[in-house]
């Protein structure tokens, strides 16, 4: 009956629905806030759309291209404006469409019917997915991954072409995607298609180099950006162990963290390789067909984050989403044929779901998820931004504390000396805030934002004096430094100068025409002036390139009040920007 069709794919999505539909009400975290809330160019525009694919998502030169999670980020804004909600339905959408797709390719590739269920069941419940439905920016392994299964599922059945597009999209979404062919032709070679198939895949393996070339002249770099000697070592000292801890996890992923760092156990980094080995001997000389599938399927999922494994020490969770499907597959076709150990698998599933379950409650904010992961990884980065999240929330010794800790650890990093200088500041150590400042240009000399944290520290300490010849030593050897250039600004405001004020107000909008601070306190001098109209450009100008900015639209709601009371009265209330401390 045609219920019962749709019986195995309701309970895939039930399962998905269970283990994370509580994602739907998390607000923008982590990244999100600089790809989304603070991004100038979210909105959906044909410039924006080329600029996608120039660069990466940050646009900060990182090694990460991922065009097509950008455009649907665009695409999100278009419709959602900045609630959060229907981006995190947009990323759920994904992971179920996941889900089920490997359902769907299960079936194709011959596996019974309940246990293609039941793995789909335990991909849909698993934690390893819980930091990627948490935070929008996790979007682009969700969304390859989809791409990826649908353009295999395609395939199999006979439509190149799309399948061919679906590639493309998988590959668009994340790196990820370049292992489709691999995936492919490990497929034919399990449904035992004749050789005369492999040759549909020579344009999928053909389009991966023109990819790369794609990729390396968007960003500048290729995969191997750290060298490719640490890589090769690592492959053999460090990925085999990072290889068992996952395997782990995809058992018991009961301690799901951000930042996860790779072990520190000698004893497991000679081990880890032998084991593998002798596992990899094992199965070749007797293991199944399907176990050589599931562990090819594994292993190639897993092959395009093996040079980050490799030269890096994180291992992220969300790194072997969807090479646990190999898992979950083998493990449902192993149990469900016997009646006695069948029970596992609904075991398995609600335990995975109520391991999600809880995991999110735990993390669905930026504070809970570092403070959470503090708990379990030493990742200096993610204590640094721990630490910055402190900071802005104005616990200050909180975040001197932290990186008081990590500059203990890294004290030869000037970005965690920056942040220790300001902490320290707050809490009123103007000494010792302008030591760490010290340090971190004996390590970077002549650093302009650093320069300009020194600039903050002896303003705020009432040593003016001192503070405008940090100022002008910045516009000195930099001279195009905005920040610095904002200040001179502000300063020839308030000294009676409107004219030299707007004359850098202007420049700097030249070289930059989305710099938020320059368009709002360019306003504020129109509107001082009694240029009402000009003011209400530049802050609506604003609130265009980002929705979120309280102050432009705060002096929105002030210029109304100007227009509608006494206008002398009213006008110095037009505010500030209120540009933080650079760290």
């Amino acid at each position: 009956m045609e219920w019962r069709k749709l019986a195995a794919p309701a309970g895939i999505l039930l399962a998905a629905f269970l283990a994370f539909g509580q994602t739907l009400r998390v607000g923008f975290m982590w990244d999100d806030h600089r790809i989304i809330e603070q991004n100038p160019h979210i909105a959906l525009s044909a410039a924006n759309l080329e600029r996608a694919f120039k660069g990466d998502p940050f646009d900060e030169g990182l090694n990460y291209y991922r065009p097509l999670q950008t455009v649907s980020d665009m695409a999100d804004f278009a419709v959602w404006g900045l609630r959060p909600a229907g981006y995190h339905l947009t990323n759920f959408l994904f992971h179920a469409a996941a889900a089920l797709l490997f359902f769907y390719l299960a079936l194709e590739l011959g596996f019974p019917r309940p246990a293609a269920f039941w793995a789909a069941v335990l991909l849909a419940a698993h934690p390893a997915a819980v930091e990627q439905l948490l935070v929008v920016a996790g979007r682009a392994e969700l969304a390859s991954s989809a791409c990826l299964l649908a353009s295999l599922l395609l395939f199999l059945r006979g439509s190149a072409a799309l399948s061919f597009v679906l590639f493309l999209a998988a590959m668009g979404f994340k790196e990820n995607g370049v292992v489709t062919p691999a995936l492919a032709a490990l497929c034919l070679w399990y449904l035992k298609r004749p050789k005369t198939e492999y040759r549909r895949l020579i344009p999928f393996f053909a389009a991966v180099p023109l990819y790369l070339l794609a990729r390396h002249a968007a960003l500048g770099m290729g995969i191997f950006s750290r060298g490719f000697p640490p890589v090769l070592s690592g492959l053999f000292l460090k990925v085999p162990q990072t290889v068992l801890i996952y395997l782990k996890e995809a058992l018991l992923p009961f301690d799901m963290h951000s930042h996860r760092m790779e072990p520190q156990l000698a004893l497991l980094n000679w081990a880890a390789l032998p084991v593998l080995a002798a596992a990899a001997y094992l199965l070749l000389r007797r293991g199944s067909r399907m176990a050589l599938f599931c562990a090819g399927w594994y292993l190639l999922n897993l092959s395009p984050k093996m040079p980050l494994l490799a030269a890096n020490d994180l291992m992220l969770d969300h790194w072997t989403y969807l090479a646990n499907a190999g898992l979950f597959v083998w493990a449902a076709a192993a149990l469900y044929p016997r009646p006695r150990l069948r029970p596992l698998l609904p075991a398995a599933a609600a335990a995975l779901v109520l391991a999600s379950a809880l995991n999110i409650p735990k993390r669905n904010g930026d504070l809970k998820n570092y403070e959470y992961s503090a708990l379990y990884s030493s990742s200096k980065p993610m204590l640094y931004n721990l630490a910055r999240e402190y900071y802005s929330r104005g616990a200050f010794l909180k975040s001197e504390v932290m990186l008081e800790r990590i500059c203990s650890l890294a004290p030869d990093n000037p970005l965690y000396l920056n942040g220790l200088a300001l902490a320290r500041w707050k809490t009123g150590d103007v000494s010792g805030a302008l030591k760490a400042l010290d340090a971190a240009l004996a390590l970077r000399p002549g650093d302009s934002d650093t320069l300009f944290n020194r600039y903050s520290v002896l303003r705020g300490a009432g040593r003016d004096l001192e503070a405008a010849g940090t100022i002008a030593g910045i516009l000195r050897s930099d001279p195009g430094y905005i920040p610095a250039q904002l200040v001179l600004a502000r300063s020839a405001a308030a000294a009676g100068g409107d004219g030299q004020a707007e004359g850098i107000y202007k420049k700097v909008l030249a070289e930059d025409p989305v710099n938020l601070e320059a368009l709002n306190d360019y306003g504020i001098l129109l509107a001082r002036r009694g240029d009402l109209d000009g003011a209400e450009k530049l802050f609506r100008k604003a609130l265009g390139i980002a929705p979120g900015l309280p102050s432009a639209a705060e002096n929105l709601r002030r210029l109304e009040g100007i227009r509608a009371k006494d206008v002398p009265a009213v006008r110095r209330k037009v505010s500030g920007a209120g540009r933080p401390e650079t760290s």
